[in-house]
């Protein structure tokens, strides 16, 4: 499952690069830049619980292979299309491959964690950052030697892709079965009543989390460079920062096994955001350390986060996922335009501090959320 996933994110992440190319090379106002990107994020994020849903009732095996494949095959194609209609279209096929791909991949990686959920999902969600973080490398050196005719050559390693996912998962295919019957066997017996406002409570947490981590990955530039660094250094201090989000990812999962998905998500969030104060109070390179250090706790939240909703909608693993990380995702990256007029406004510097108290929010929509009533409490406590 983190192979697919990262097999698909690693074209995910070539998308921001090669939209910004094509309306480059064709000079049309950043208008379409923009709202070519956030039919991306719409597509790809917004309606997964929708394809989640789905794939719960009737998901078959050959759903993820043919989903990674969708995604690959429409943004290889996108730097060849004659016009931007067809890279619209494209984006939005693209698109939806990956809104089908995450919900199907998150529930076969609870089927198959057994009682360890929480480290399951983290090696769902370690491939899907590994694969983002190198799509906007490979697509840029296609960019530079072939122009934007060059994203047509990503369609070799994605069929390879695609290949290893069509076998892996044939294989899989009666494991994950046996799974599913046990896990289905074992609700018959219950009649829980869904907590909507525990999971809503949930998904805005984590969507004020994602907020404050796309805010310094966007904007940390701006900052940097108003102290007097560089664009080189503001570069690499981005690409660290989303780096050790996987330390994070890996710590989330090996900590909510141990010590509940819920203590975990809570004191991880809790403590991010007196790191990331600590950060602008150093300051230089002495804040560089709280700085990484409060993305790793940001993440640490992460497979805990899934897990939880996944005890809490145990009938509907895969539109769970989607729920966590498609609409809270969507919504957290969508709601970083509001940080930009605070950066217009009053400068990134204070626009970020004001971000950094955000993650106290996110802890206390989680407390709430896991202190509703004792027999809701139990959906979020560890697996026997």
């Amino acid at each position: 499952m983190g192979f697919a996933h990262g097999a698909s994110d690693f074209y995910s992440g070539m998308v921001p690069l090669l939209i910004f190319a094509i309306v480059t090379a064709h000079r049309l106002s950043p208008f379409y830049q923009g709202a070519i990107g956030f039919l991306w994020y719409f597509t790809s994020s917004i309606v997964q619980p929708l394809f989640g849903a789905y794939s719960d009732r009737a998901g078959r095996w050959w759903f993820l292979p043919a989903s990674v494949a969708v995604t690959v095959t429409a943004v290889s194609l996108i730097g060849i299309a004659p016009g931007i209609a067809v890279v619209t279209a494209l984006v939005a096929i693209g698109g939806l491959g990956s809104a089908v791909m995450h919900p199907e991949a998150g529930k076969y990686a609870a089927l198959l964690s057994g009682d360890r959920k929480s480290g399951g999902i983290s090696i769902f969600q370690i491939g899907g950052a590994i694969g983002y973080s190198f799509g906007p490398i490979a697509i840029a050196a296609l960019l530079a030697s072939d122009g934007t005719q060059g994203s047509l050559w990503m369609l070799v390693p994605g069929a390879v892709a695609v290949a290893i996912s069509f076998v892996l998962m044939r294989s899989l295919a009666a494991h994950a079965q046996r799974a599913a019957q046990e896990h289905h066997a074992s609700l018959r017996s219950r009649e829980e009543k869904v907590d909507k406002t525990g999971v809503g409570l949930l998904v805005a947490g984590t969507a004020l989390k994602y907020l404050v981590g796309a805010s310094f990955m966007t904007y940390l530039p701006n900052l940097i460079v108003a102290r007097g660094g560089s664009i080189t250094e503001a570069g690499a201090i981005v690409t660290a920062f989303l780096a050790v989000g996987v330390i994070g990812l890996y710590a989330g999962g090996w900590l909510g096994d141990r010590f509940g998905s819920l203590p975990i998500a809570v004191g991880s969030l809790a403590l991010s955001a007196p790191v990331l104060y600590a950060f602008f109070v150093l300051g230089g390179i002495a804040g560089l350390a709280p700085l990484l250090l409060a993305n790793v706790l940001l993440n640490i939240q992460s497979a805990p986060s899934v897990a939880i909703v996944q005890r809490m909608l145990p009938r509907n693993l895969g539109m769970a996922l989607g729920l966590m990380n498609g609409v809270a995702f969507g919504v957290g990256s969508a709601l970083v335009t509001a940080v930009g007029f605070g950066v217009a406004r009053i400068g990134a510097s204070q626009a970020l501090l004001d971000v950094s108290a955000l993650p106290l929010l996110c802890a206390a929509a989680y407390w709430l959320a896991g202190h509703r009533g004792t027999e809701r409490r139990a959906a979020i406590e560890p697996a026997a």
